[in-house]
């Protein structure tokens, strides 16, 4: 029997969801040269859902009066407080940032750990797939989150949305623009992981090192 054949339609489907995990789990993350040891962890959700009909990511804008990455795109999430598992770190950070009810969330697995800025933390991503989402799912907490948006899988494949910069310390990483938003960082790359799990490489090629943009923060 052929394998069943994956395209941006059926996203969501037990094939893609397999799929998905079983090359996430063997991802290997490339470490950052750093002197600095983590000294904690943090988890993000991924959240997957459908809007218009099509199969998006979601993503949050930091509130731009916080101490730390303010102003930029992020996943929801946070540090891990004692005895959390990632799944109910991502869940909690996410409900107290737009609301949405950990029941919303079919949860998928998690992926490998990233080391976060200056190599401070490691970061789990865990999977999720919203469903049935509206606008009323959300009640956004503006102390930390300015605004939440969706941004369709096929505009993040999308070639000419992919390109690359490169950070003081020489790490070159990923960047993603879609219409006034960057996805850049720690976010892109959970991103573009995130894509060469789920996708064969005939729909999402990661052209993104043939251009390369420059962003106001890249320390």
């Amino acid at each position: 029997m052929s394998a069943p054949v994956i395209g941006f339609h059926n996203l969501l489907s037990l094939a893609s969801r397999e799929r998905c995990m079983i090359n996430l789990k063997k991802y290997r993350i490339p470490s950052f040269k750093s002197r600095n040891v983590p000294i904690g962890s943090a988890a993000v959700l991924i959240p997957m859902c459908r809007v218009n009909d099509e199969t998006s990511l979601l993503y949050t804008v930091r509130a731009t009066t916080l101490n730390s990455h303010s102003g930029q795109v992020a996943f929801p999430g946070g540090k891990t407080e004692k005895s959390e598992s990632p799944v109910e770190t991502a869940l909690r950070e996410t409900k107290e940032e737009i609301g949405l009810c950990p029941s919303k969330v079919d949860i998928w697995g998690c992926g490998p750990a990233f080391p976060g800025k200056r190599n401070k933390l490691m970061i789990t991503p865990v999977i999720g797939c919203i469903s049935d989402l509206s606008a009323d799912d959300f009640q956004i907490n503006e102390e930390e989150v300015s605004e939440v948006f969706a941004v369709p899988i096929h505009v993040l494949c999308d070639a000419k949305n992919q390109f690359h910069t490169q950070f003081s310390n020489g790490f070159v990483l990923p960047v993603f623009v879609a219409e006034e938003y960057k996805i850049w960082g720690i976010t892109a790359f959970m991103t573009h992981v995130f894509l060469r799990s789920l996708l064969p490489r005939d729909i999402y090629r990661n052209e993104w090192m043939k251009k390369r943009i420059i962003l106001d923060d890249t320390d």
